[in-house]
């Protein structure tokens, strides 16, 4: 859990070493479960020459052609006057994103003075310190609200079949092609999403990330009690394959 009753999630993603859709797959997983509108905001737009943000844009818009993306600089200003037209009086808007990629900036810009602390990322390895460590609700000139959030290292999904349909609808609707309905997508002949990854239509990155969702998805969807007698089997094995090795010593 993140927040609650939000209308519109801006994922901002950083247009420098962090950028990675795999990641921004994931926050679209979680946004679409949870039926919020997901806008992508690509920061630091300045560090890129206009062919090179336009080749980043192309590679968003393949992977999900409708999702709507605002290239910005939080530096120069740019799209910054786009980002305030897609705000609505008495709608709430959070920011999501890992740590560096600008949302605090963002929000202080938004809201015409430097209220909140930023800081730079990393010179060693371009990773961003965690500024913002609790949530914050911030009521903006024209009577929108909006939500600035920890950075996220990791984040895992639960609970979010209908997000990962909606993220992938491309594999979703591939999987009404195989030939048998609870298809796992991993080994069965017949199975359409397979054929699809080896002629290419899918990348085996994106193959890979849906399939570790619902993976994820599904483990943390066991109860808690399975999941105690799933890890206490695991346990009871790792235990009785150490004293097979210790009486063969």
């Amino acid at each position: 859990m993140v927040a609650a009753n939000i209308d519109t999630a801006f994922i901002i993603q950083s247009l420098d070493a962090n950028y990675n859709l795999r990641r921004l797959e994931r926050y679209l997983v979680m946004i679409n479960a949870a039926n919020i509108r997901p806008i992508v905001l690509l920061s630091k737009s300045d560090l890129l020459y206009p062919e090179e943000l336009e080749e980043k844009l192309a590679g968003i818009h393949k992977l999900m052609p409708s999702i709507q993306i605002i290239a910005f600089s939080n530096k120069s200003n740019f799209g910054l006057q786009q980002i305030i037209e897609l705000l609505v009086p008495k709608e709430t808007y959070c920011l999501l994103g890992s740590s560096g990629v600008g949302k605090t900036t963002l929000l202080n810009n938004l809201l015409g003075d430097a209220q909140f602390e930023t800081q730079a990322i990393r010179e060693k390895d371009g990773k961003g310190r965690h500024t913002t460590t609790r949530r914050q609700l911030n009521l903006l000139q024209n009577g929108s609200m909006l939500i600035d959030t920890p950075g996220m290292r990791e984040m895992g999904n639960f609970g979010i079949e209908s997000g990962i349909n909606d993220t992938f609808d491309e594999i979703a609707e591939l999987s009404k092609q195989c030939q048998y309905n609870n298809c796992s997508h991993t080994q069965e002949e017949g199975c359409a999403v397979l054929v699809a990854l080896q002629n290419g239509t899918i990348s085996q990155e994106r193959y890979q990330n849906y399939e570790r969702m619902n993976k994820e998805s599904a483990y943390y969807e066991m109860s808690y009690f399975e999941k105690r007698r799933k890890d206490k089997a695991l346990g009871k094995f790792y235990k009785s394959v150490m004293k097979d090795k210790a009486k063969h010593k």
